[in-house]
């Protein structure tokens, strides 16, 4: 044997049998998107040896079939996992969608934020789905971060550290699996991942706070999430999914985590090379590499890697021995999963009308505006017709209660009801108003006899107007009972027990 190939042998470590293409195909989760993803495909990666697969869409039935086959198929224990934050309902067609968790933030209440996370983790085994990748820990600390905003439980480290760990205790009592998102902490960017990479100006002091609730809560969750965001403090050269300094050397050494650490999707346009990049990331640290554009080309650089001896058969099979330990937590769970007909039963759908008085939270001015029966209120929202409405929940509860709603026209002595829907959408790259969005929403204030906003969405939508309203209701979250809360306060009939997670400019 020449040297080369000697040297070649001794760099790869444990040998050949050790990285054969079956286990370093398990270090890939792709992803399943109902009405996208061939099944022959999804079927192909099973036979290749993927970990998992990450689920997007479907409908209820769909999801648990899918499920079903895919894992019958393969060889290994298949992990299903899926973005369910605010409940299976946000991606699944006849499950329960939540409340947004700062919604939940706004209540400061551990027993919603352990009741979200039980309903989520039942809802989820009901379908096949194992993993939840949630709860979502960054700190809202920026007004204009277009991906975090109310999907953080608040600004707080010590809020949504409390909050965080209750909503981690529900996912476990009933079988699921979590995961921490986005180490180190993506709330202090302004940037869309999905588009762009962000960048973190942050010296390790002074990401104390953004890193408090992973130091906090990592011990009692099952994986973290690493984000796509460069901390140039920290690694100039690398984002910190790919950074050896950030993965080995903060999370696993200095925060001494010693579980399971997943990528973020790898298709995001933060990433220009999922191959070099998904090669990059595990010798970094990383166990899972999640959500490649081409799960099949990925692997064939992970092949080469370690024929080329870059990757060692040692490091190998710690992944996958964090994975297996992971999978063994299912077990149990998996030989009596919850009836199908847990998804969207009623007393899940209860949950949304119970929290909502808990949850909504005046900005300002809540004793200022009130609606009364047989009165005729203007209702708004910027640049939308009325036929385009999102807010319909909420007018229908104010008809109930005897109040006419009308589309608002200025000038005329109406009173105005304004409803703001601004939330985080991944590659939308914005979020809260546009400047025309502003400027409609400044211009019904200024021609009303009087007027309340309705956040519901993004609070920071109330930041920066000239002509602020008479009084500004925050739900934080579109849920149809959220608005009928929202009409019920307006009414006097329901007082908004939440209390503002986050600053106001």
């Amino acid at each position: 044997m020449g040297k080369d190939k000697e040297k070649g042998k001794r760099a790869r470590g444990t040998g050949e049998e050790s990285l054969n293409p079956g286990k370093l195909a398990r270090l890939i989760y792709p992803e399943f998107r109902f009405g996208v993803t061939d099944p022959d495909q999804a079927q192909k990666l099973v036979e290749l040896g993927v970990g998992g697969f990450c689920f997007y869409g479907g409908k209820a039935g769909e999801v648990y079939e899918a499920s079903r086959a895919l894992k019958a198929a393969s060889e290994t224990p298949l992990v299903i996992a899926s973005d369910y934050e605010n409940g299976a309902g946000q991606w699944v067609a006849g499950a329960t969608e939540l409340p947004s968790n700062m919604a939940i933030g706004s209540s400061g209440s551990e027993a919603l934020a352990r009741r979200k996370g039980e309903i989520t983790a039942l809802e989820a085994k009901a379908l096949g789905v194992d993993w939840i990748f949630a709860p979502v820990v960054d700190l809202a600390s920026r007004p204009s971060n277009p991906i975090v905003n109310v999907r953080a439980f608040g600004s707080g480290m010590g809020l949504v550290s409390c909050l965080a760990g209750a909503y981690l205790s529900g996912v476990r009592s009933q079988g699921a699996l979590s995961c921490l998102k986005h180490f180190p902490g993506h709330g202090g960017t302004e940037t869309d991942s999905h588009l762009a990479l962000p960048v973190l100006d942050k010296n390790l002091q002074e990401l104390e706070e953004d890193l408090g609730p992973f130091a906090a809560l990592a011990a009692q969750a099952d994986s973290v999430m690493v984000g796509h965001l460069s901390l140039p403090a920290l690694d100039a050269n690398s984002p910190a999914s790919f950074s050896k300094e950030v993965i080995s050397g903060l999370l696993r050494k200095k925060l001494r985590y010693g579980g399971l650490v997943l990528t973020d999707a790898l298709n995001m346009k933060a990433v220009s090379d999922e191959g070099r990049a998904g090669v990059k990331a595990f010798l970094s640290g990383a166990d899972v590499l999640l959500y490649p554009e081409d799960p099949f080309a990925l692997h064939s650089a992970l092949v080469r890697a370690s024929n080329d001896g870059i990757i060692s058969g040692a490091a190998v099979e710690l992944a996958l021995a964090r994975q297996d330990l992971m999978a063994r937590r299912l077990l149990s769970f998996r030989s009596s999963p919850p009836p199908f007909e847990t998804v969207r039963c009623p007393e899940h759908l209860a949950f949304n009308a119970e929290a909502a008085p808990a949850c909504l939270a005046w900005a300002y001015g809540g004793n200022s505006f009130r609606v009364r029966p047989g009165e005729t209120i203007g209702y708004f929202e910027p640049l939308a017709e009325p036929g385009r409405w999102k807010g319909g929940a909420f007018a229908d509860e104010l008809f109930r209660l005897g109040v006419r709603v009308e589309p608002y026209r200025p000038g005329c002595g109406m009173r105005l009801t304004a409803g703001i829907f601004s939330g985080p959408r991944a590659g939308s790259g914005s979020i809260n108003l546009s400047t025309e969005e502003k400027y409609a929403l400044e211009a019904a204030i200024a021609g009303a006899a009087g007027s309340a906003v309705l956040a519901f969405g993004s609070p920071f939508v109330l930041n920066g107007l000239e002509n602020r309203p008479s009084a500004a209701l925050c739900a934080f979250c579109a849920l149809p009972e959220f608005q009928t809360a929202a009409a019920r306060a307006l009414f006097g009939g329901m007082h908004p027990g939440g209390t503002m997670p986050v600053s106001l400019a």
